[in-house]
């Protein structure tokens, strides 16, 4: 009985085997059917992988649908790529950057792209890309990325008081030394003059700038006016700690400070908030006023504030940099428009929202008089916008003209071409 429970066991797992060892008809058809997206490729070349992207077809322009289904697939081997090798894990926390990279401008982040498949129907176009994704491309289109758009225009506004006594922004120590060593970085500011000017003639402007109240009066003062993107706004304190020097040397004719540092930085097109911090650390010199500056200076070349590496900068600085990326990379503009009847405004806004390349969406913020109001977002700068707007204004239907464009502003005027 034993021999035939073994014999009949041994049958039986053959005919598993030589079942298991043929080739999976559902399986091929499975592929043949429909968009491969094969896992050999995570094996053989792990920065080499598919993905498959869509977008919607508007006004049947399907070249422009093929255009955003292929930045889409793009986006989606890109996260795929860096979320399953070791090297791009490391750069993970920066994707969201990357995606908004890719938005704005094609940085050429796929490499040996092949478009594998592609179909479309009334409403929607489907790509399917092969390609492969470097880490270290990622890292250079992000430090490129830094160096066009994450270089913004500063304003410094510090209330300083050293041991009770108090000074103004554009007269503080705390100012001429971060301008020093953001200078080192390459950074620009509203220069001191300009500052202290402000401050005496538009000093409730500059209280709400203080406070990080960006209303659009503020916005219009110091993006419009001085060209300060970003305002670094706070406070530096510092106190005597002389007693702590004395108790461990014995009586001297040093003296130390202990600083305090509060800052925050909002950007000036959005009011949104970029980075805060809080830094101490002390100083020391025979003088109290250059003690207490030195104590401030230190707490300043910290790692996690300013840095004092010109190659690389402190945390603070670096966090408003991306955040600064990925603001530009969604930016605000405001649009006033003129010539336009309602149906003609409705054609240009849909055109808009669906056929220039970084649109991300166009709201309707109603009338002045004869001029509608419109914001646009999108993934760039305003002269950008304009460039991108220009070259295809004919196409759209419309003749466009621009008296006149700011940082985060553009007067339009527009009329409907015929037939269109």
């Amino acid at each position: 009985m034993k021999k035939i429970i073994v014999v009949f066991s041994v049958m039986l797992l053959v005919g598993i085997v030589s079942c298991g060892g043929g080739k999976n008809i559902k399986d091929s058809d499975k592929n043949a059917d429909g968009f491969s997206l094969d896992e050999k490729y995570n094996e053989k070349a792990p920065n080499r992988g598919r993905a498959e992207g869509v977008a919607a077809i508007f006004d049947n322009d399907k070249a422009l649908a093929r255009d955003r289904a292929i930045n889409d697939a793009r986006n989606k081997l890109v996260e795929k790529i860096l979320g399953t090798t070791v090297s791009g894990q490391s750069i993970m926390r920066d994707f969201e950057l990357v995606k908004m990279i890719v938005e704005a401008k094609s940085y050429g982040l796929v490499k040996n792209e092949t478009i594998i498949k592609e179909k479309s129907d009334a409403e929607m176009y489907t790509v399917e890309l092969e390609g492969t994704v470097e880490p270290a491309v990622i890292e250079d289109a992000i430090r490129d990325a830094l160096n066009r758009y994450g270089r913004p225009k500063f304003i410094v506004l510090v209330n300083e008081s050293f041991e009770g006594r108090q000074s103004m922004p554009g007269y503080t120590a705390t100012e001429i030394i971060m301008q020093d060593l953001m200078g080192n970085l390459g950074f620009e500011f509203v220069d001191a003059q300009t500052t202290r000017e402000l401050m005496k003639t538009e000093r409730a402007k500059m209280q709400k700038a203080m406070s990080g109240s960006i209303s659009e009066d503020v916005q219009q003062l110091l993006l419009n006016s001085v060209g300060a993107e970003v305002v670094i706004f706070g406070v530096a304190l510092t106190d005597d700690q002389t007693h702590v020097l004395e108790s461990q040397f014995g009586t001297t004719n040093m003296k130390s400070k202990r600083a305090s540092v509060t800052l925050k930085a909002v950007d000036v097109y959005s009011a949104r908030i970029l980075a805060t911090k809080v830094v101490e650390a002390g100083g020391v010199d025979i003088s109290p006023q250059v003690a207490s500056k030195k104590a401030v200076e230190n707490a300043l070349k910290r790692k996690d504030a300013l840095g004092s590496d010109k190659n690389a900068p402190g945390t603070f600085i670096d966090t408003i940099m991306k955040k600064f990326v990925e603001s530009a990379t969604h930016r605000q503009i405001n649009i006033l428009i003129t010539g336009l009847d309602y149906n003609g405004l409705k054609k240009f806004r849909n055109e808009v929202e669906n056929r220039i390349r970084g649109v991300q969406q166009v709201l309707d913020k109603g009338r002045i008089g004869r001029a509608a109001r419109i914001e646009v977002y999108f993934a760039g700068t305003t002269n950008e916008f304009i460039d991108e707007l220009k070259a295809k204004s004919e196409k759209l239907g419309f003749q466009i003209d621009i008296p006149e464009n700011f940082p985060n502003k553009v007067i339009l005027e527009a009329r409907l071409l015929n037939g269109k």
